[in-house]
């Protein structure tokens, strides 16, 4: 195997089997034809055509077929060239077509297959061409699925020093090839050497010497078997000074020398080889592939999107799940008149039906003693009183969640857990059933058999045990409400998309072996990911724009996969990030993108609720500006962001659907009325995953898209009236509407007056147009122009 020239390099192969083995290099695995099964270490993946996976440095992987006519692309990565681009060894991918869903890897894979398509042109003048896509396909990896050295290690999960024990990987991988030693790696880490010495014995069991030499070994081993470099050569290529020390570590190891060794292997294998498909075979399937394949071109795709083209006679009803749920907080925010405003404004404006609470129960309403509970409901009366006397449902987690003003996911601003005051099953009984006669009581049967009742899968549960306590406690309330009614609906366990990944399964299998089963399932969605590599787990935010319904997808079909599916299946939260001091939540972009996943959700799910209404809920000593970064749909004054446009325009839809695209999703009531509503949705870089969260600043929001293009849609209805209509335009961008671009123009200045409070209000409101539509021809043709960011609504009337 020679030693690449470029950064990248690739090969078809059809072998139908390979055994465990592993390179310097990392790789990707690409199936063209046929079916495979590919292992990782512990891990087995099913990979068919399409799919792809990147198998890091140093993980021991094989291959076998597990469907005829196998033929699959490998594409080698020059590591020790990446690591000096990337300015680091500490390189990971997350990059697997089975296990994950994305937008970018459909990006990706276009990239491979113009690889691909230029097989026949390594030489010469094509192999430059050749080269500058090879950056490109690094370009995508590195921005959307490199685990980088600052995303989150779950602690708890693989041990505290999981970092130091990855440099150490790493550095090796980097350098085995060179003259290295312990004292280069201790200045490196800022370690004495005979802690490190000390360090590696105990966390490897070998000596520095013999885990670089094991190291070594590996690879040359692979040399051995599939290359045909004489041994000198392969001990100097791979990090051994002499061939004598390589043949005395390798004789200590396999107990024969390298050519003994190779000449044994080759002669057991022989019959396997015989049974390859020889070199001109395999020419010929890869010709055969390319011609059947599509040619991929090499443009970037137009910004005018095209024309959709829909049938006014042509409907199917529209479920705006988008609108059922707001999230407000702890059942005392709903004492707050500031906040009871609020939710009355998000009630009228945007139409949503259920206001999730959470919290209900506080040590100060509890009483225990002499073996006797009880439960104070005065204070829950107040805030459930609100809203039933404005037509609004309550939608009840029953849990305790914690208090937290976040940074992001994994730092806090403040931080207060909230104690679980139920201790043992008989009081927690006793309170529950005391509540469910005390609401029918107070509210009637006929209300509270419209609300929802969720119980939240908190860590202190255990579900992850099958005699948990949460299962418990989910039973006791469930059985405690459902004396009262059959129809009362209670669900959980809000399970985290994307976070709660490697769970799945158990939890779900979990819930199987219990008698009782929920009404509804819940899940959270936040643009984090969970990944575990080789026993070490990391977290990282995500960059897939799509990824509410891709992480949605996955889970669904897992409850496919369990024969575990629900009535109805709800996100009670979601948001692309759970920061309360992220200033993107503030932005236009934000708008953007609750417009895109709100669309995304159509035919998906029952229920949304989003992550959250207000910004008064994380007031703190750093709030003193009018927006801080909080992910609330109103400032703390009121004021509307373009978040709640984004629903406010969704909420003109009509009832019956004639078409979605990326873009746009157009309705109509079906007697001459017909209402679209569309987005310029842009897809963070790398760079937004380079910078704490808390640290964005405003000015520098454009560096984080991966453009700033602005689109052009068209639109055409057919079979619609012929006549006159007019059109309503409201649209909200950077240049109109939008609260945080009328406050950069006043310097972002803090502590303002109630006057120039009220003249952001007045400007933070969207830009409203007009214009008369002749149709003779039975078909309404309507065009837009859509700048980066922006949200848009159109509502089009027949003028009778």
């Amino acid at each position: 195997m020679e030693v690449m020239r470029t950064i990248m390099d690739f090969e078809f192969d059809t072998a139908k089997v390979q055994s465990m083995h592993f390179h310097q290099n990392p790789e990707i695995l690409y199936v063209l034809d046929g079916k495979a099964e590919v292992q990782i270490e512990t891990e087995k993946y099913e990979l068919e055509k399409g799919d792809f996976l990147f198998v890091n440095v140093n993980k021991r992987h094989s291959l076998f077929e597990t469907e005829k006519e196998l033929l699959f692309a490998r594409f080698r990565i020059n590591f020790s060239m990446l690591s000096d681009y990337l300015g680091t060894n500490q390189i990971l991918f997350w990059c697997n077509t089975t296990a994950d869903k994305n937008e970018a890897y459909d990006h990706l894979g276009r990239i491979l297959d113009r690889i691909l398509n230029r097989f026949y042109d390594k030489e010469k003048e094509g192999a430059l061409y050749l080269n500058s896509i090879y950056y490109e396909a690094l370009y995508v990896l590195t921005s959307y699925f490199m685990v980088k050295s600052d995303d989150i290690r779950l602690k708890d999960k693989g041990g505290p020093d999981n970092s130091r024990v990855f440099e150490i990987q790493n550095y090796v991988q980097a350098n085995y090839q060179k003259q290295i030693s312990l004292n280069d790696l201790a200045k490196k880490l800022y370690l004495s050497n005979a802690y490190l010495s000390k360090y590696i014995k105990k966390r490897f069991g070998l000596s520095f010497v013999e885990y670089v030499n094991n190291i070594r070994l590996f690879h040359a081993v692979d040399e051995l078997l599939y290359g045909e470099k004489k041994i000198t050569r392969i001990a100097l290529d791979n990090g051994f000074s002499t061939t004598a020390s390589f043949n005395k570590t390798f004789k200590d190891v396999y107990h024969m020398t390298p050519s003994a060794y190779r000449t044994s292997v080759r002669q057991e294998t022989q019959g396997d080889e015989k049974e390859e498909q020889s070199r001109a075979e395999i020419e010929q399937r890869v010709k055969d592939y390319l011609a059947g394949n599509n040619f991929v071109p090499d443009e970037t795709a137009t910004k005018n999107l095209g024309v959709v083209t829909v049938d006014a006679e042509k409907t199917v009803p529209l479920k705006k799940s988008w609108c059922e749920i707001i999230n407000v907080g702890k059942i005392e925010a709903l004492l707050d008149c500031d906040i009871q405003r609020q939710v009355l404004m998000m009630k009228e404006e945007i139409g949503f039906k259920y206001v999730r609470i959470w919290n209900i129960f506080v040590q100060e309403m509890y009483e225990e003693r002499d073996g006797d509970w009880h439960y104070n409901f005065s204070r829950i009366d107040r805030g459930l009183d609100f809203l039933v006397e404005n037509g609004l449902k309550p939608y009840i987690e029953l849990s305790f969640k914690p208090i937290h003003v976040s940074y992001s996911i994994n730092s806090t601003l403040a931080e207060k857990d909230n104690h679980i005051i139920f201790h043992e099953r008989d009081s927690y009984e006793k309170v529950m059933n005391d509540l469910a006669s005390h609401l029918v009581n107070r509210y009637g049967m006929d209300e509270i058999e419209t609300w929802y009742f969720e119980l939240w899968k908190d860590d202190r549960l255990n579900m992850l045990d099958e005699n948990g306590w949460y299962f418990d406690c989910f039973e006791i309330g469930y059985l405690a409400l459902k004396r009262v009614s059959e129809k009362i609906k209670a669900g959980g366990a809000g399970f985290a998309l994307g976070y709660d990944r490697y769970q799945y399964h158990d939890l779900i299998r979990n819930w199987k072996k219990r008698r009782i089963k929920p009404d509804f399932i819940s899940v959270y969605s936040y643009s984090y990911l969970l990944i575990q590599q080789n026993g070490m787990y990391f977290g990282k935010r995500s960059l897939d724009s799509n990824f509410v319904k891709n992480q949605l997808d996955i889970f669904k079909e897992v409850l496919r996969e369990e024969d575990f599916l629900p009535e109805e299946l709800h996100i009670t939260e979601w948001n692309f990030t759970i920061s309360n001091r992220n200033c993107i939540n503030d932005s236009c972009a934000q708008g953007a993108y609750v417009m895109k996943s709100c669309i995304n959700s159509v035919g998906n799910v029952d229920k949304m609720g989003f992550w959250h209404g207000c910004d008064l809920n994380s007031e703190y000593y750093d709030t003193e500006a009018v927006l801080y970064g909080d992910n609330g749909l109103l400032t703390r004054d009121g004021i509307k962001k373009p978040s709640f446009y984004a629903f406010h325009f969704l909420h003109f839809l009509q009832d019956q659907m004639l078409g979605k695209t990326e873009n746009a999703l157009i309705s109509t009531n079906g007697r001459g009325i017909y209402t679209i509503v569309c987005h310029n949705c842009k897809q963070f870089n790398y760079r937004y995953t380079m910078k704490e969260e808390k640290d964005i600043r405003v000015d520098d929001l454009y560096e984080l898209y991966e453009d700033l293009d602005t689109i052009h849609l068209k639109f055409r209805i057919q079979n619609v009236k012929n006549g006159e209509y007019i059109m309503r335009v409201f649209y909200v961008n950077p240049e109109n509407g939008s609260v945080q671009d009328i406050w950069r123009e006043m310097d972002y200045m803090k502590n303002l007056s109630k006057g120039e409070v009220d003249y952001i209000r007045r400007g933070a409101m969207p830009k409203v147009g007009m214009r008369k539509i002749k149709v003779e021809d039975g078909e309404l043709w309507v065009e837009t122009q859509m700048k980066a960011h922006e949200i848009k609504v159109m509502e089009i009337y027949y003028q009778y």
